[in-house]
């Protein structure tokens, strides 16, 4: 309960930056299909097909560079960072499934796996600017490790973590804990 009250509020995300992005793309578009019209002659459909292609890679292309950033992270909720970090993982060569989604999770967001060795992944999506991951999530990935018979834990998040969570992760002798923080987090996403 106690930690529910922590949580820190979600920025809202602002769509201003796209929409004048969009907007310069067409006029840009717009520019280029009006001279290859009077230049070649091209029927109206064909323009116009050529416009909405136009418009769909250039859309698609910017959401794919969107999905490869920090940014786009931290504009997930729980739940789509969990999914997230499962592509993520998949991506950097894991076998991954989310867990709990349904119910309790025992610890444990993710299950990943690697030449045999098996992960509990606890995945925590906060504000970074304003709250640090704790030794309670370390101690959650334990729990989800000698649950689901990992050999070991994992901590993601996006953002740091607390000097008590640290020396947690150091001190667990039975399940080896990894905690992964944004610096890392970054580098696994270039894999996308």
């Amino acid at each position: 309960m106690v930690n529910k009250l922590h949580r820190a509020k979600r920025r809202p995300y602002s769509r201003g930056g796209k929409i004048r992005n969009w907007a310069g793309t067409s006029a840009v578009f717009l520019v280029v299909a009006s001279l290859a019209f009077l230049r070649f002659r091209m029927d109206e459909w064909l323009v116009g097909a050529m416009a909405v292609l136009f418009v769909l890679l250039i859309y698609l292309v910017r959401q794919w560079e969107h999905n490869r950033t920090m940014a786009h992270v931290d504009e997930l909720s729980g739940h789509q960072f969990e999914r997230y970090l499962k592509k993520v993982f998949q991506a950097s060569g894991y076998k991954a499934r989310v867990v709990g989604t349904e119910g309790a999770d025992f610890g444990a967001d993710l299950i990943v796996e690697k030449d045999g060795i098996r992960f509990a992944v606890q995945a925590k999506n906060y504000d970074r600017t304003v709250h640090k991951v704790g030794n309670d999530a370390v101690q959650q990935a334990i729990a989800g490790a000698t649950y689901y018979k990992c050999e070991r834990a994992m901590v993601v998040t996006n953002g740091g973590f607390t000097k008590a969570a640290k020396q947690q992760a150091l001190a667990s002798e039975i399940i080896p804990v990894t905690l992964v923080s944004r610096d890392k987090l970054k580098r696994m996403i270039a894999n996308l």
